[in-house]
Order: structure tokens, then C-alpha cells, then sequence
């Protein structure tokens, strides 16, 4: 048993150690064995971190007689993508989000431990999680040898070299992106045991245990939500520099099921902000804490399910019965268990309803938590919109058999009208607190006819959101012969009223800390607005055209600048470039040592494989030339009468079938020939392997002002990949305008395409609006930050002490 297997064992047998412990004591309200948890719970967590590490060591160092490496990974790579190759798979990416969920429990079992009865259940849920994780991987394991996953290979069997990494994963932001995304996944376990947690102690008689954890609840979601924000962005710009066509969202079954825990984490969040104990929320609240995980498994799940061809894919195969299992069992925890007890009551009050009885009107009906009711209820309709289109064909699949495919224009036109309203409905929410229900409403009123009024204004047909068929539903014709120009005005109100708000509550609070959190906040949903802004036109204005260079492989190239069809800009061809990786190779990276054949032994028999060393003796014959390696029992055979041009003493690389025990007077023998021995430091072609061929143009792309962007633009190659192409592009990124440029060569001609792609800067300007403004929050809200926890010493403790003014400023959670 090999070092990462015996420590899965060793975390498995921690974890259910742990989490037995913990249900026992539990159950019977007795404690002990209690004290041993902290240590089994540390323990699981060092052991899974040790067996991430282990792993991550044996892709380093390219051990290839772990399957999962060779199928992973290549010599060729740089360190930053070996590492990669970690996670490159399914049963990498298990160990990674075992290893930090189990860093999860560790650290809240630290900051809060289970001094409780509900404490100790909400604890066996984290610990338990992990332990199935465990579970998985023992089944699965990333460590099975080569041997156990081929068995019909020769007995110590060792592969040369890895079959390579994914091309599509070859690439920065993809060695950042999926981490980020477990790290955020992993974060969601708390909340999920808590909200568990609390409808067991319901069911059980107890009066629940949310409004105790609520500061925890509300810290551990918005962390979650902070990386998953950046990993959804990761992955649009991993998307815009590797895949070649200039834009950053496409509805792919990867992005959408990232995306659409995003969604469901947004209304929680806003849930939870409007969660009172014993009245608001009282169950939706927790429900939605608890179902979000839920959510993130399925949708992690379904797309790992085989049934969808994605671009984004990083994972092949199925995801088999253990995956399955944990979506029933979360979907039981954070769904069902939630819904069964709501089912089971009938006084599920509302505090501002109850108040709100005795007004008539409209005053009666528009209060804050009314507005937020709204808002989780609009952001569960944008969930439920990208779910059903994820979902649909995985059930059209599961009944007829049949593979379809959800349009990216499905999402579009059935969100667009959503966004719309959320945005008017935030400008308006900040606007009412501000101002009051008459001011707000008519303010609503202007902003919802300029937007009606700008959905009916299209300059050209280029402003209309999409084009419609006579065939098409109603709402696809409604919705997409729309202007762009409608989004322009709930985008201004949500800015307004929001900038407005902020203003006053900043002038109403003297604490620097709700300063910093309003702020934050203003950041977050002006972030968002901008967002929106962006999204649209970045595409409906995007303008591409293209032209063609000749003879750029055989230097007869025009380097004349050239008009770039009905775009501003020209082209200048400048030359031709094709490379082939690895270059120059250190001869271990590819072939085997003398003794490295020994040591392998038979195993190598028949099969063909690469060698190097230092030639020691050589014999020529009337038939062949045999060359000896190192002096030791290895030749390498050469057929033919001739010399084969290499000397003693010098450094060879040769490739041919290897024959064990061939001839009497050698162990091994390397039957080459003259075309694949030579020298170490000018070897063959045909023993070097080509990883990947590289083509593209030098090329210089000019507007009126001069140069815009030069560089290479073309294709990598992946031949032994499937002759899988990754796209080479050019980017200019300009404040208002980025210059996309693309180039395909094929049979000496180039195929070159410049496109203006506007509005990209806005939206990395937004997203890190998002990203700074969650962080602002994040640490710094004066009843639930990270800051005023940690000095307050507890993590749901409420010890900020503030004036009348600003207990008002710092009503809310967040906004």
C-alpha cells in the first residue's frame, strides 16, 4: 500500500472516529470520549492536507507509477502546471475539497468548538462530510498505480513519460480558478451543518439553534460568496484569453453550474439579512443556509455527468455512485428536512405583516422586509431559470435518450427582463429608506417608464437584444426585440439611490467600522449595476473583421500594411513562426538511463522506449552495429554495415523496441536505427517527442492614432492529444475598447480576424468593485465582521457598543 493510500485510511478511520463520537454524544446528551474529537478532528485534517501535499509532490517530481500522474501530467510542463495537473480530474478535485473542507471543521472547531449539546451535532456534520469525502477517494483513489488500473501490463510496468495535462487547463487563470472555487464550496459546510442541524433540533423538540449561530452563518456565507465571486470571474476571463472568440460569457453547462449556486448564495444572503428569531424567515432563512451546498453539489454533479460536451470541462468520466449519494444525502439534509417542517406548520408569522395589518394601502404592503422578500424571490426566479436550463437536458436525456441542448439565448431573454427588475427594485429600496414611500414611488414610477420607453427605442437593429424567429415563444419575441437601451435606466436608479443612501446613512453614524461597512456595500450593489451595464453591450457592439495574408510560410508574404475590412484598423503581416515543445530537452525528461532499463527488467520487453548514456564500447558487424551504454548490460542495435556517426565516450539518445535476454552476451538490447540514435545534444527527430507545435504570424495591428498591439497570434497543437488546438490571441486592453486579434494558419495561409471588443474594462472594474466591497463587509460590519469578532473573542457575539445614531446606520447585515 502506497504512502497517499495508508493516509486516506489513516483520515477515514479519523473522521468517523470523530463523527461517531460527536452523533454519540449527541443522541445521548453524554460526553464521554468527547475530548479525543479535537484531536481526531486535527488529525483528519493533517492527513488530508499530508495526502493533497503527498500527491502534489508526486506530480512535481513526475512519479509515474501513479495512474492518475501519468494520465495527468507531462515532463514538458512547468512547475506551475504540474501543479495543476493535481486537480486536472475527478479524483484530484475530491482530494482538494476534502483537504479544505477538513481545514474548514478544524478552524471552526478552533474559533468555536461544541461546548453545546447543538453545537456537537452541527460539528459531526462538518467532520462527517469530510469523512465521506474520505470515503470517496478510498474508493476512487488518486493514488492507484499504474499496475491496479491496468492489469494487463507487464509486472513492474513503469510509463516513460505522462500522457499531458488538458490544453484547455494550460493556462494561468485555470491553475487559480479551481481552487478558488472548491475553497468557496468547502466554506459552504458550515452553513449547510448549521442550517442541518437546526431542523434535526426542531423535529426533536428543540427551539432550533439558528438565531444563536446567526454570526457565524452570516461570516462563513459571505466568504463563501467572496471567492466564489472571484472564481465565476476567473472563469470568464479564462475563458475571453485561452478559447479564441473575444467574449466572456457563453452559457456553457460549466458556467452555468458555478453560476447558479452564485445566484442562490446572493438570496441567501439576503435571507439571512432579513432573518429575525421567531418571526421573519424563521424558516426560509435557515432553509436557504441550508440548501446552498445542496445546490452546489448537484450542480457539480450533473456536470460531471457525462451527458454535456464543455469546452470548460476539467474533468472527464462520470461521476459515479459515491457523488450521487452525496447529492441525495444534502439534498435530504438542506431541502427536504427544511420543507417537510413548513409543511408541518401553521403559524408561521411575519412581524412587519402583523404590523402592516392594521395600515391600509399601499403603506401596508411596502416595508423593508417586504422589499427584501421581493428580492430573494427575484434572485430565486434568476436561480431557478439557469437550474431548469442546466437540468433539462440531463432529464431529456435520463427519458428518451436523447441529447439536446439548452440555447444560449434561453438564459438571455428569460434573465434579462429579472435583471431589469432586480436593478429597479434596489434603487428603489435604497431610495424608499431614504425618502419615504411617496418620493420612492414616484422616482419608480420615472425610472420603470424610461425603461419600458427605452426597450422600444433601437437606434439600429444592432440595439435589439436578439434576433427572433415567427416561430419563436411570445416572451422570446417580447423580450428580445427589446432595445439594449432599457437596461440604461434601472442601472442609473440602482446607482442613484444607492450612492444616495449611502451618503446619508455614512453622515448618520460617528463608528469608523460602519463607515467602512457601508461602504462596502455601496461597492458591492454599484459593482453589480455596472456589471449589468457592461454584460450586454459588450457583446450587442462587439464589431470583427478579417483579412487574409498568403504565403506566410514561405517568407513571400506581403509585410504591406493592409485595410482590415470595415474596421478602423490595419494589418501589418510581419512573418511566420512555428515551434515545436519540449525544445532541446534534458534527455531524462524522455528517455530512460541504462539503469533505469535494468531496474524496470523485463517489464520493457517488446515495448518501445527511448534511452540515453554515455556509449562505452561499439562493434560493428557486416549486419548491424551494436553500441554499448554505460558499460553495463544495455546495447543498442543499429541494422546496416555502416557507421552510425557517434564515438566513445559521447552522450547518446536512441528509441527503438527494447528485447530482453535477445542475444546471450546482453540483458537488453535496443533494436534502433540509423534515424533514431545520434547524439545527446542534437538528437534525433524521431526521438524527441513533439508535445506541441505552436503556428502564428508576426503581426502589427494599426489604427489612426498608430500602433494598437503587435505580437503572435496563431494556434498551439497538441498531436498526441487528439491534435487538440488551443487559440494564441492578441490583446489590447484599452480603457474603453480592447483589440482582440486572432489568427488561424493553415497550408501557408493566415486567416486573420480583429475585433473591437468595448466595455471590458467596465466589467473588471466591477468585478473588483464586488470583490473590494464584500471585503469591506466581510471584515468590517459592526455586529457580524471578522474584525469585531475576533476582538470580541466569540464568534457570534454581539459586543459592539454604539450611539443611538449608530445602531440605526447599522441595522441591517448587509444590503
Amino acid at each position: 500500500m502506497n504512502p497517499g493510500t495508508i493516509l486516506l485510511a489513516l483520515a477515514f478511520l479519523s473522521g468517523l472516529s470523530g463523527t461517531a463520537i460527536l452523533a454519540r454524544s449527541y443522541l445521548r446528551d453524554d460526553d464521554a470520549y468527547l475530548s479525543y474529537v479535537p484531536k481526531l478532528t486535527a488529525g483528519t485534517a493533517v492527513l488530508l492536507v499530508a495526502a493533497l501535499a503527498h500527491l502534489t509532490y508526486q506530480f512535481i517530481s513526475q512519479d509515474y507509477t501513479n495512474a492518475y500522474v501519468w494520465e495527468n501530467t507531462a515532463s514538458y510542463l512547468s512547475l506551475l502546471y504540474r501543479v495543476t495537473g493535481v486537480y486536472a480530474a475527478n479524483e484530484g478535485s475530491v482530494l482538494l475539497w476534502a483537504a479544505i473542507v477538513a481545514v474548514v471543521a478544524l478552524v471552526a472547531s478552533l474559533s468555536r468548538g461544541f461546548p453545546t449539546r447543538r453545537g456537537k451535532l452541527i460539528h459531526a456534520f462538518t467532520v462527517g462530510l469530510v469523512t465521506y469525502f474520505t470515503a470517496m477517494l478510498l474508493l476512487q483513489s488518486p493514488f492507484a498505480s499504474v499496475r491496479t488500473e491496468f492489469p494487463n501490463a507487464p509486472p513492474g510496468f513503469v510509463p516513460t513519460s505522462g500522457q499531458g495535462l488538458n490544453p484547455l487547463l494550460v493556462d494561468p487563470y485555470m491553475a487559480i480558478h479551481p481552487p478558488v472555487m472548491f475553497i468557496s464550496y468547502a466554506l459552504l459546510t458550515m452553513p449547510f451543518a448549521i442550517g442541518a442541524a437546526h431542523f434535526i433540533a426542531l423535529f426533536r423538540g428543540d427551539d432550533g439553534l439558528f438565531s444563536a449561530w446567526i454570526g457565524s452563518v452570516t461570516r462563513w456565507l459571505r466568504l463563501s460568496w467572496l471567492f466564489l465571486t472571484a472564481a465565476v470571474a476567473l472563469g470568464g476571463l479564462w475563458s475571453y484569453t485561452v478559447l479564441g472568440w473575444g467574449g466572456i460569457w457563453a452559457w456553457d453547462p460549466v458556467e452555468t453550474a458555478i453560476l447558479v449556486p452564485w445566484l442562490f448564495l446572493t438570496a441567501t444572503l439576503h435571507a439571512v439579512t432579513n432573518y429575525r428569531p421567531g418571526g421573519r424567515y424563521r424558516i426560509l432563512a435557515p432553509a436557504m443556509t441550508a440548501s446552498v451546498f445542496a445546490l452546489a453539489v448537484y450542480t457539480t454533479s450533473v456536470v460531471r455527468s457525462g451527458v454535456f460536451r464543455s469546452i470548460h470541462s476539467f474533468a472527464d468520466g462520470g461521476i459515479g455512485a459515491s457523488f450521487l449519494i452525496l447529492m441525495g444525502i444534502t439534498t435530504l439534509l438542506g431541502v427536504v428536512a427544511p420543507f417537510a417542517y413548513w409543511l408541518l406548520q401553521n403559524d408561521d408569522s411575519d412581524d412587519d405583516a402583523e404590523a402592516a395589518a392594521g395600515e391600509s394601502g399601499l403603506a401596508g404592503w411596502i416595508n423593508r422586509s417586504n422589499l427584501l422578500h421581493l428580492a430573494v424571490l427575484l434572485f430565486g426566479l434568476l436561480t431557478f431559470v439557469s437550474l431548469w436550463g442546466l437540468s433539462f437536458p440531463v432529464l431529456r436525456s435520463a427519458m428518451t435518450g436523447l441529447e439536446v441542448s439548452v440555447e444560449s439565448r434561453y438564459y438571455n431573454l428569460w434573465s434579462f427582463p429579472l435583471v431589469l427588475a432586480v436593478l429597479l427594485l434596489l434603487g428603489f429600496y435604497m431610495d424608499y429608506e431614504r425618502d419615504g414611500l411617496r418620493r420612492s414611488l414616484i422616482s419608480l414610477g420615472v425610472f420603470g417608464l424610461a425603461t419600458v420607453v427605452g426597450a422600444a427605442v433601437a437606434p439600429s437593429e444592432t440595439w435589439r437584444l436578439a434576433s427572433v424567429r415567427p416561430s419563436d415563444a411570445f416572451v422570446y419575441q417580447l423580450v428580445g426585440n427589446a432595445s439594449a437601451l432599457s437596461v440604461l435606466p434601472p442601472v442609473a436608479y440602482a446607482i442613484f439611490g444607492t450612492v444616495k443612501r449611502t451618503g446619508s446613512r455614512i453622515a448618520a453614524t460617528t463608528s469608523r467600522d460602519a463607515k467602512l461597512k457601508e461602504s462596502g456595500i455601496t461597492l458591492i450593489h454599484v459593482g453589480a449595476a455596472l456589471l449589468v451595464l457592461s454584460l450586454p453591450f459588450m457583446y450587442l457592439f462587439a464589431g470583427q473583421a478579417s483579412v487574409m495574408a498568403t504565403g506566410v510560410a514561405s517568407g513571400a508574404v506581403d509585410t504591406s500594411q493592409r485595410d482590415v475590412g470595415d474596421s478602423p484598423y490595419d494589418v501589418r503581416v510581419l512573418g511566420y513562426e512555428q515551434n515545436e515543445f519540449p525544445n532541446n530537452p534534458e534527455p531524462e525528461t524522455y528517455a530512460l538511463s541504462s539503469s533505469q532499463v535494468l531496474t524496470r527488467g523485463q517489464s520493457l520487453n517488446t515495448s518501445v522506449q527511448a534511452v540515453h548514456g554515455t556509449v562505452t564500447a561499439i562493434r560493428e558487424g557486416p549486419q548491424a552495429t551494436v553500441v554499448q551504454l554505460d558499460n553495463s548490460q544495455v546495447w543498442v542495435g543499429v541494422a546496416g554495415n555502416g557507421s552510425v556517426g557517434i564515438e566513445t565516450g559521447q552522450e547518446v539518445v536512441a528509441r527503438g523496441q527494447v528485447m530482453w535476454e535477445f542475444v546471450p552476451t546482453a540483458d537488453a538490447i535496443v533494436l534502433a536505427g540509423p534515424q533514431t540514435i545520434g547524439p545527446a545534444d542534437d538528437p534525433p527527430e524521431s526521438v524527441v517527442p513533439t508535445r506541441v507545435v505552436a503556428n502564428g504570424v508576426s503581426l502589427a495591428v494599426y489604427d489612426e492614432d498608430g500602433i494598437v498591439v503587435s505580437g503572435v497570434a496563431g494556434q498551439r497543437e497538441y498531436p498526441e492529444q487528439g491534435g487538440l488546438q488551443v487559440r494564441d490571441v492578441l490583446i489590447d486592453r484599452g480603457p474603453l475598447v480592447d483589440t482582440y486579434v486572432i489568427a488561424g494558419v493553415s497550408d501557408g495561409t493566415a486567416s486573420i480576424s480583429v475585433k473591437r471588443v468595448p466595455f471590458v474594462t467596465l466589467m473588471r472594474v466591477s468585478i473588483l468593485a464586488l470583490l473590494v466591497g464584500m471585503l469591506l463587509v466581510l471584515f468590517f460590519d459592526p455586529r457580524h465582521g471578522v474584525r469585531t469578532s475576533a476582538s470580541a473573542g466569540t464568534s457570534d457575539r454581539r459586543s459592539t457598543q454604539q450611539t443611538s445614531s449608530d445602531a440605526g446606520a447599522v441595522q441591517e447585515v448587509s444590503d
